[in-house]
C-alpha cells in the first residue's frame, strides 16, 4: 500500500499539471467570489483559512524568484506592478481547494513516507548521496523555515498529489489517437516551384510627385519622426573618482593577504579509479594492471563496484576521501597508485595528468588590487557626494551650479529619441545605465531633476529642456526613401501579378512546364516539406505551406516568401504519407502529451466543481495592507 501511495504522490505528470494549474488560476475568474471578511485571515476557502503569515511567506518567496529572474531586487511597488500579490493569492487559494478536498476524503500520508521523501531530496544529501541532518536543517534555516513547518508543507503537498493523482490516474490517450495526430503532423509533400523575384522586375515606371505624395500620405507611419527630447544631464560614479583616490602599499599588501585564496590555483589531477570490497580483490586487479593489463578491461570485472563508470575527472585533494589524498597526490602523471582503503572500500587510482597549483604574486596582482581598492573607496565617496548634491538641489541650487561646485561634467543633447538616437539616426553618447532613457522619457519638461541611483551603481540626474512631438516628415526631406519604398512596392506587386497569372493559366488547363518555359524560367523540385516547417526550402513561407497542404495532387498555390522578396508558385507533385510504425518512440511521446492534455482538462473541471462546493472569500482590507 505504501509503495502505491509513494508512486502516486511522486507522479511527474501530477506535479507538472499541479504547477500549471496553479500558474493559470488567474484565467479561471475567481475574482467574482472575492469579498471582504470580518476576521484577520487573508482568505477563507471552505474550512481552510489563509493567514497573513502564510500569505507573506509565499509572497516573499515569489518576490525572490522573480527578482532572480529579472536580475534585481524587486521592491513592493514593482511586485504589485508585476501582479505578484494576486498570483500569490491565487496560488494559495488553489492549494486550499485541493486541501479541502483531501480533507473531505480523509487522505493521509504516513510519517515514514514523509521521511522517505525528505531523505530522497538531493538538497539534503551529502557528496556521497546520504541524508545529512545538519545540512537539512541548514538549508531550511537559510530558507526561513524549521523542520516542523517544512514537514507540514511536504505532507500537504503529497496529499494534494495523492488527490490529483487519483483524479487523473484513469486518463488514457488511445494509441489510435496518437497515430492520427502523427499522420497529420508528419505528412510530407513534394512540390514543383517557380520563383518570381521582385528584383527581377525591371520595367517599373518613374514615379511623379503626385504618386509619391499619395504613397507618403498612405504610409505616413513609416515617415513619421518619433518624439525627440532635448536633455541635460550629469553622472556621478566610482569610476569617475577612482583615479584620484589614494591607496597605500600597506593597504594593497593587506588586501592581497586577505584575498590570497582568490590568487591561488590548487593542484588538481585528472583521475580514473577502480573500487573493490576487499583488499584481496584490489591487489589482484593491481597485479593485472602492473602486468600489462588494460585499465578498461580490468574495470569490466564484476568485482569492480564502479563498472564502466571509472572516470573521476579533475580532482583536488579535498575532493577525495581523506585516507586517499596523500597517496594520490604523491603519484606522478601516467602512473597507478597502490590499493588504498577508504570508508567506501579499496581503491586503485590512475593518475592521467597533473595540473600544478600556483600562487599569483603580489607584484602580478598589484595593479588589479589597487584599482579594486580605489573603486571601493570611491564608492563610499560617491554616496557621500550624492547626498550633498541632493541636499544642494533641494535647497534651490541649479543643475549647472551644482555641477560646477562638485566638479562634475554637465552634458547636453539637442535631440534624443526613445532608442537613444538623434534626428540623423546616429547613436547619442548617453550614460551607459539602463534606467537613463526611461527616466528621461518619463520626466516632464522643465521639471526639477531628481537624483537616481541605477542598478549598476551610477548616480545620474537628467533635465528635459524641450520636447518635439512626433510629426510626419515633409516629403522633400524623405523623398529618396519614399522613391525607394514606392519602387519596391511596385516590383513586389508586379512579381505577385506574374505569379497569379501563372496560377490562373494552370487552373484553366495549361501545361505547367510549357508555360514556365515560355517565361524563360526554370522549375525546381523541392525536397519533402512538412506541414509546419520547410527548413530545406527557404523560399517556402508558412502561407505557401498552408496552401500546399490544402491542395490535391496537381493543385496550385502561390505566396510570397517570409522576407517578402520573392513570390513563389508551387504545384503539388506528390504526397508522402507518414508511417507511425517507423517511429514508435514518437507515438509514445504523443500519447504522453495527449494524456497530459486530457488530465489537465479533468483537473480543471474538478477545480471548477470544488470552487462551487467551497465558498471562497478574500479580505481585501487585510490583503492591501500586506502588499
Amino acid at each position: 500500500m505504501l509503495d502505491t501511495l509513494r508512486r502516486g504522490t511522486g507522479s511527474w505528470l501530477v506535479k507538472i499539471l499541479l504547477g500549471l494549474l496553479v500558474l493559470s488560476f488567474a484565467a479561471w475568474g475567481i475574482g467574482d467570489v472575492f469579498s471582504g471578511g470580518g476576521d484577520t485571515s487573508v482568505a477563507t476557502v471552505g474550512e481552510t483559512k489563509i493567514t497573513p503569515n502564510e500569505y507573506q511567506d509565499a509572497f516573499q518567496s515569489r518576490v525572490r524568484q522573480m527578482s532572480a529572474r529579472y536580475g534585481k531586487q524587486l521592491n513592493n511597488d514593482e511586485a504589485r506592478q508585476l501582479g505578484i500579490g494576486e498570483q500569490t493569492l491565487q496560488q494559495l487559494v488553489t492549494s486550499a481547494l485541493w486541501d479541502d478536498a483531501a480533507n473531505q476524503f480523509k487522505l493521509a500520508v504516513p510519517d515514514n513516507v514523509i521521511g522517505n521523501e525528505i531523505r530522497a531530496n538531493r538538497a539534503f544529501q551529502d557528496e556521497s548521496g546520504n541524508f545529512n541532518k545538519l545540512q537539512y536543517e541548514g538549508v531550511l534555516r537559510n530558507a526561513g523555515m524549521n523542520p516542523t513547518y517544512y514537514e507540514h508543507l511536504t505532507r500537504n503537498e503529497m496529499r494534494r498529489q495523492q488527490l490529483l493523482g487519483a483524479m487523473v490516474s484513469g486518463a488514457i490517450a488511445p494509441k489510435r489517437m496518437a497515430e492520427a495526430l502523427y499522420l497529420y503532423r508528419e505528412e510530407k509533400r513534394i512540390a514543383e516551384i517557380v520563383v518570381f523575384a521582385n528584383n527581377a522586375v525591371t520595367d517599373t515606371p518613374i514615379p511623379d510627385t503626385a504618386a509619391l505624395a499619395k504613397f507618403h500620405a498612405d504610409k505616413k507611419v513609416r515617415y513619421t519622426a518619433p518624439e525627440y527630447r532635448a536633455l541635460t544631464w550629469l553622472t556621478l560614479s566610482a569610476e569617475d573618482l577612482a583615479d584620484d583616490v589614494v591607496v597605500t602599499d600597506e593597504e594593497i599588501a593587506a588586501d592581497y593577504e586577505n584575498r590570497i585564496d582568490e590568487f591561488t590555483t590548487i593542484e588538481t589531477r585528472d583521475l580514473d579509479q577502480l573500487q573493490y570490497a576487499t583488499e584481496e580483490d584490489a591487489k589482484f586487479a593491481h597485479g593485472l594492471l602492473m602486468g600489462g593489463g588494460k585499465f578498461e578491461e580490468v574495470a569490466k570485472d564484476p568485482k569492480n563496484r564502479l563498472g564502466d563508470n571509472t572516470a573521476l575527472g579533475l580532482r583536488s585533494k579535498k575532493d577525495l576521501p581523506e585516507a586517499n589524498r596523500e597517496v594520490v597526490f604523491a603519484a606522478p602523471a601516467n602512473t597507478l597508485t597502490e590499493p588504498v582503503k577508504s570508508l567506501f572500500g579499496w581503491h586503485i587510482y590512475r593518475v592521467k595528468t597533473v595540473v600544478p597549483g600556483n600562487v599569483r604574486s603580489l607584484a602580478v596582482m598589484y595593479d588589479e588590487i589597487k584599482k579594486t581598492l580605489q573603486l571601493n573607496k570611491a564608492g563610499e565617496l560617491v554616496y557621500d557626494q550624492s547626498t550633498k548634491l541632493e541636499d544642494e538641489l533641494a535647497g534651490g541650487a541649479s543643475l549647472k551650479d551644482s555641477a560646477l561646485r562638485y566638479d562634475l561634467k554637465l552634458m547636453t543633447a539637442a535631440a534624443v529619441d526613445a532608442g537613444g538616437k538623434n534626428e540623423a539616426g546616429t547613436v547619442v553618447p548617453l550614460p551607459k545605465v539602463p534606467e537613463f532613457i526611461g527616466t528621461a522619457f518619463s520626466t516632464e519638461e522643465g521639471a526639477e531633476p531628481r537624483l537616481v541611483e541605477s542598478q549598476v551603481g551610477v548616480y545620474f540626474m537628467v533635465r528635459v529642456d524641450g520636447i518635439t512631438a512626433p510629426a510626419l516628415r515633409p516629403l522633400e526631406s524623405v523623398r529618396a526613401l519614399v522613391v525607394t519604398d514606392w519602387t519596391a512596392e511596385q516590383k513586389d506587386q508586379a512579381a505577385g501579378k506574374k505569379a497569379a497569372a501563372l496560377v490562373k493559366l494552370m487552373k484553366d488547363g495549361g501545361d505547367f512546364a510549357a508555360e514556365v518555359g515560355k517565361l524563360g524560367m526554370t522549375i525546381k523540385e523541392t525536397k519533402p516539406v512538412g506541414r509546419f516547417r520547410a527548413e530545406s526550402e527557404p523560399d517556402m513561407s508558412f502561407e505557401l505551406l498552408a496552401g500546399l497542404f490544402k491542395a490535391k495532387t496537381g493543385g496550385m498555390a502561390t505566396a510570397p516568401n517570409q522576407a517578402g522578396t520573392v513570390h513563389v508558385v508551387a504545384r503539388l507533385k506528390s504526397v508522402v504519407p507518414a508511417s507511425p510504425g517507423k517511429n514508435p518512440k514518437l507515438i509514445e511521446a504523443l500519447q504522453a502529451q495527449l494524456r497530459g492534455g486530457i488530465s489537465g482538462d479533468i483537473m480543471e473541471q474538478y477545480r471548477a466543481v470544488l470552487q462551487k462546493e467551497y465558498k471562497v472569500t478574500v479580505n481585501r482590507t487585510i490583503l492591501d495592507q500586506l502588499q
